[in-house]
């Protein structure tokens, strides 16, 4: 995201606006295509946890969808909430915010790709940390406090900079938004793994978060301007991600958090017993 944001300034900024429409938007997609090869080399030489491996070694009886949801509903609907609230700021936020401050703030596109890198650089940096963060406290009470925030956050941020269009007070908007995005996106990955055994991690995240991705992800662009179109607001969509954040909160809830504990359940499903724990 960080280096795509730096390219679009770049590109913005050097390049006439004819050549910007005929041939200079297609180089970011040209360069975007290194992702392929890089993603199989990672994909090859990537180790699997020692949970999988012993989980495959035992030969056990995958669980296929439908087995899935019927033992891990709960799991899966928590994972979907906080992979809905992940989703709706990253495709509003981080995609949608360069477009909402060309056509709603009247910006320069290239000022609007600056600041969303600044504040890129800002998550960058607090996301390890606030990773490092849940491993001492816990996920549940980041991910609570993090979306908490952003919540209350949202709405006066996108009014403030639409009564003050700037760069400065868009950029202060985008850090103090990716800030707090960056504090939630920290332990969520962990969080959403520690609440399946070994067995059945990768079908109850696949399903959590393909469905997340697929309903408030992919129609986010619809959504956000249907708000702006049947509400009359320029600012219409902060209502969408204070939506998405509300989500996450209550999904956040029913998290268990299994920050301490020793070592995750691998072959067994998860039990009452360690949800508890």
């Amino acid at each position: 995201m960080l280096v795509g944001a730096l390219l679009g300034a770049l590109l913005t900024r050097s390049l006439a606006v004819e050549a910007l429409d005929s041939w200079g938007w297609r180089v970011p997609f040209l360069l975007g295509l290194v992702i392929g090869p890089v993603g199989l080399f990672i994909r090859r030489h990537l180790q699997e946890t020692e949970a999988f491996v012993e989980a495959r070694a035992a030969a056990t009886v995958r669980q296929g969808f439908g087995t899935t949801l019927a033992t891990h509903l709960r799991e899966v609907l928590v994972c979907m909430g906080l992979t809905t609230s992940g989703t709706i700021s990253f495709y509003v936020i981080l995609l949608y915010m360069p477009t909402f401050a060309r056509t709603q703030l009247h910006l320069p596109l290239d000022q609007a790709f600056i600041a969303q890198s600044i504040g890129l650089v800002c998550m960058i940096v607090l996301t390890p940390l606030s990773g490092a963060l849940s491993d001492r406290i816990g996920r549940k009470p980041i991910i609570i406090a993090a979306l908490s925030l952003y919540l209350a956050l949202v709405y006066p941020l996108f009014n403030w900079v639409y009564d003050n269009p700037s760069f400065g007070s868009l950029m202060i908007v985008q850090i103090v938004l990716c800030c707090s995005l960056g504090v939630f996106l920290g332990p969520i990955s962990t969080a959403g793994a520690e609440q399946f055994a070994a067995r059945s991690r990768s079908t109850g995240l696949g399903i959590a978060y393909n469905l997340a991705v697929m309903i408030f992800g992919g129609f986010a662009q619809f959504f956000v301007t249907w708000l702006i179109e049947a509400t009359g607001s320029p600012i219409a969509p902060s209502f969408y991600v204070m939506f998405g954040a509300a989500i996450g909160v209550v999904a956040a809830f029913f998290l268990v958090d299994r920050a301490r504990d020793v070592r995750l359940p691998t072959l067994e499903t998860v039990t009452p017993r360690t949800r508890a724990a």
